[in-house]
C-alpha cells in the first residue's frame, strides 16, 4: 500500500456519508450507548431492562453487511458483546469470567440461522453481563484486596503460596494476610481453601470429572485430604455432593 493511500477510499466515504444524510440513515448517537454501557458497568439492571424496551427497537445502527440481513445482525451483536465486556470489566467483573462469556456468546451467535434468534440472543447477552456485574460489586471488598482476590480466582488449579500473592499484588504477605483476615474473616489459607471447595463443587456439577481428577486439578496433596478440607467447608463427602446435586437436577 502506497503511503498516504487508504483502504476505504475517500469518493467510498463520501458516497456512503451523502446517502445516509440525504435518507436521514444516521447512526445512533453516542451518548445512548454510553448510557447503556454506564448500565452496565454499574449493574443498574432495572434500568438497564427500562432502557432495552426502546433500544431494540431502533434501527439506525449502520450496515455491516452488504451481503446477507443475518450476517449483518450476527456482527452488529458480535460489536455489542465486545462493548459489553469491556463494561462489565471496568465495573468489577473479573476480566478471565468476562472475556470467557464474550467468547462463548460470540460462538452461540455464529451457531444461529434466525435474526430472531440472533436478537434474543443478543438481549441476552446485554442482561447477562449487567447481572453479572451487579453479583461482583455485591461481593467484593475493598480495591486493595480484591487484586489478591481476583489473582486467586485466575490461578486456582496452582499452587498459591503466600509469598506468589504478595508478589503477585505487591503487597507485604504479612499485611496481606491481615487484610484478608479482615475482608472475609478468614486467613489466607482458609479463603484458598474455601475458594478451591468453591470450584470442586463447581466442576462435580459439570459431571464430566472423576473424584481423583479434581484432587489433582486442585492441588490437594492426595483423595483423602480432598474429602477431608471438602467436608469441612460443605458439610458432606464430594461423591455425596455429586448424588445430590444429580438428584436435584
Amino acid at each position: 500500500m502506497e503511503k498516504g493511500s487508504s483502504e476505504i477510499e475517500d469518493r467510498e466515504l463520501l458516497r456512503n456519508l451523502a446517502r445516509s444524510r440525504q435518507n436521514q440513515h444516521l447512526h445512533h448517537d453516542l451518548p445512548t450507548e454510553r448510557k447503556m454501557l454506564k448500565y452496565i458497568r454499574e449493574g443498574r439492571c432495572e434500568e438497564l431492562e427500562n432502557f432495552l424496551s426502546d433500544w431494540g427497537q431502533r434501527e439506525d445502527f449502520g450496515i455491516l453487511s452488504r451481503s446477507s440481513l443475518l450476517r449483518h445482525k450476527k456482527n452488529l451483536t458480535i460489536c455489542g458483546v465486545t462493548l459489553y465486556t469491556r463494561a462489565a470489566i471496568e465495573g468489577g467483573l473479573n476480566a478471565e469470567i468476562a472475556f470467557t462469556l464474550s467468547d462463548l456468546f460470540i460462538q452461540r451467535v455464529e451457531e444461529q440461522r434466525s435474526l430472531e434468534d440472533v436478537d434474543r440472543l443478543s438481549a441476552v447477552a446485554v442482561r447477562e453481563f449487567a447481572q453479572r456485574v451487579r453479583q461482583a460489586r455485591e461481593s467484593s471488598g475493598s480495591g486493595t484486596f480484591e487484586a489478591c482476590r481476583q489473582y486467586i480466582f485466575n490461578h486456582l488449579y496452582e499452587e498459591l503460596p503466600l509469598s506468589r500473592l504478595g508478589a503477585a499484588t505487591g503487597l507485604n504477605p504479612g499485611y496481606l494476610s491481615r487484610l484478608c483476615k479482615k475482608e472475609t474473616g478468614l486467613s489466607l489459607s482458609a479463603y484458598i481453601r474455601r475458594e478451591k471447595v468453591e470450584e470442586a463443587k463447581r466442576l462435580l456439577e459439570l459431571n464430566e470429572y472423576t473424584l481423583s481428577e479434581i484432587c489433582v486439578l486442585l492441588r490437594f496433596n492426595d483423595q483423602s485430604h480432598f474429602t477431608q478440607v471438602f467436608k469441612a467447608w460443605s458439610g458432606v463427602t464430594p461423591g455425596a455432593y455429586r448424588k445430590r446435586f444429580a438428584k436435584k437436577s
